[in-house]
């Protein structure tokens, strides 16, 4: 039997083979193809023909494919200016209609944005009014703070400040008007928490600011009772009869109308000291 003693390679071998392999294509590592980058699927299209692709699932609700597929316009070198301010447009949007906390400061950022770097754009007006709505969506309820409902209410009538002749100037309007009544109920509250504590300065004086600041109010029958007895309380008893009068002429339904009515046979309050207004909880309501 012959045996055959393998020797090691020589350095100088081992490199000649080595070579070999490599030109032949099967060194280590390159027996397996190299992943190809995806085709761009878009790359036949226009920049303009891509955005109505992305707009298209925007009708569809598909509002996160169709934030990719705006992106995708904004790195191309055939969209215009025009075309751009469009796209920034269109992606608010998309995170606005999308829904949440979160798409929805996103949104409140870009409508931000877009008025800082297109002021004088034809769709300006439009977001305007959407960064307005982006505020009113994020409002408390009327026991909480009403800072988020403020600012709506300042960027919602900006709209007739800024853009006169604006399609959106009726439903900026009645927006306005929203942000207003929860305003109102947010102040009548606090007038209400003082009155239950017969602190009647203190409620008498946020139920005043009710009706000079929104007259509107929905709920002024109450308003006017609540006024009329607590001046009633504080010996204002001419000035207390006159908004319970008021209520009885110009709410004649009311469900408060038979309140006031007892309220006004009730003989005049004697005069009493004014007492300190107790700070309702949580910081204001």
């Amino acid at each position: 039997m012959t045996i055959r003693i393998r020797l090691p390679l020589s350095r100088a071998r081992m490199a000649t083979i080595a070579t070999v392999a490599l030109l032949l294509g099967i060194a280590p590592g390159c027996g397996k193809h190299e992943p190809k980058a995806p085709k761009d699927k878009y790359a036949t299209l226009t920049a303009v023909q891509v955005y109505d692709v992305a707009m298209n699932r925007m009708h569809k609700k598909s509002y996160a494919t169709a934030r990719e597929t705006l992106q995708k316009v904004l790195g191309r070198s055939d969209a215009t200016p025009d075309l751009i301010a469009k796209v920034h447009i269109a992606l608010a949007d998309a995170y606005f209609y999308d829904g949440g906390i979160l798409n929805l400061a996103e949104a409140q950022s870009r409508y931000t944005n877009f008025l800082t770097f297109y002021p004088n754009h034809e769709r300006a007006d439009y977001a305007q009014y959407q960064l307005g709505l982006c505020y009113l969506k994020q409002t408390a309820n009327p026991d909480r703070d009403q800072d988020e409902t403020r600012k709506a209410l300042a960027e919602l009538t900006k709209v007739k400040t800024n853009y006169p002749n604006s399609e959106y100037l009726g439903p900026a309007d009645a927006k306005a008007d929203e942000a207003r009544e929860l305003l109102a109920e947010h102040e009548f509250r606090i007038g209400y928490f003082y009155f239950r504590r017969h602190s009647y300065a203190g409620a008498i004086q946020r139920f005043r600011e009710v009706l000079n600041k929104y007259p509107n109010y929905s709920r002024k029958d109450h308003l006017y009772l609540r006024l009329g007895e607590s001046l009633l309380g504080t010996s204002k008893d001419d000035e207390g009869r006159l908004y319970l009068q008021k209520l009885v002429a110009e709410f004649p339904k009311s469900r408060y109308v038979g309140e006031a009515r007892s309220a006004l046979k009730q003989p005049p309050v004697p005069a009493q000291a004014p007492q300190p207004a107790t700070p309702p909880p949580g910081g204001g309501l």
